[in-house]
């Protein structure tokens, strides 16, 4: 699994290098995995909702960008932030969503567990789940989220998007549920234990060159009206 450097960006780009991941890496065939930061205060939000329904719902003059994957809004005022692709020929491309969601995040708990932190998974519903609207991502943990064993609060979640190419996951930790979170360490235990889960081995690798024009119009997709207010 290759991992590619941390990095801070704007809301746009941070969401244009998580499609690339998917979409246009040079080396299709490995799991790539990404950490990140924002430089400036955003929220994003997920791929089939409505702009008009969150815009209101984000502080004035802070970012909202529609992702590619699904879910609902997300605070990155205070979190942590991933991106994991992973290749159609792998395994876990063929789990039904759930599963795959079970995958990374049960790695991630275990990250977190290695540090002291104390997280829980929510377990997967016994029987049949009936529809629920996307809502704030942060305020109602979905199967397999990780919440705070003491209090309930919901720390970590992910969303996807699955195409011909692979899977894109995208991933958050709440930083201010889990006191005395060390971020360098988690980003080494999380993804030597993501890379152990994907049977493969975590290698550090610069940041890919992607086509010029590839990556200047993944960019301005996520910058624009047209993408961002389309429904």
């Amino acid at each position: 699994m290759h991992i590619l450097p941390w990095s801070e960006s704007t809301a746009a780009l941070n969401m244009a290098r998580d499609l690339l991941l998917l979409e246009a890496y040079p080396d299709a065939a490995v799991p790539r995995f990404r950490a990140y930061g924002w430089s400036e205060p955003a929220f994003t939000f997920g791929v089939s909702q409505r702009w008009a329904e969150y815009r209101p719902k984000v502080p004035a003059g802070t970012t909202l960008v529609r992702r590619a994957t699904g879910g609902g809004l997300v605070s990155h005022l205070e979190d942590w932030t991933f991106a994991l692709a992973i290749p159609a020929s792998h395994p876990v491309f063929g789990l039904e969503a759930l599963a795959s969601y079970g995958v990374v995040l049960l790695a991630l708990e275990q990250a977190l567990r290695a540090q002291g932190q104390p997280v829980a998974s929510v377990p997967s519903p016994s029987g049949p789940r009936g529809f629920l609207a996307p809502e704030i991502c942060a305020s109602r943990p979905e199967p397999h989220d990780l919440v705070n064993a003491g209090d309930g609060r919901k720390v970590a979640g992910a969303a996807q998007k699955r195409t011909r190419d692979g899977l894109l996951l995208e991933g958050y930790v709440w930083k201010p549920f889990l006191a005395g979170l060390d971020t360098a360490r988690l980003m080494t235990d999380f993804s030597n234990q993501l890379a152990e889960s994907l049977g493969t081995q975590a290698m550090s690798v610069a940041e890919p060159a992607y086509p010029r024009d590839i990556a200047a119009g993944t960019a301005e997709k996520f910058s624009s009206r047209a993408w961002n207010e389309r429904l």
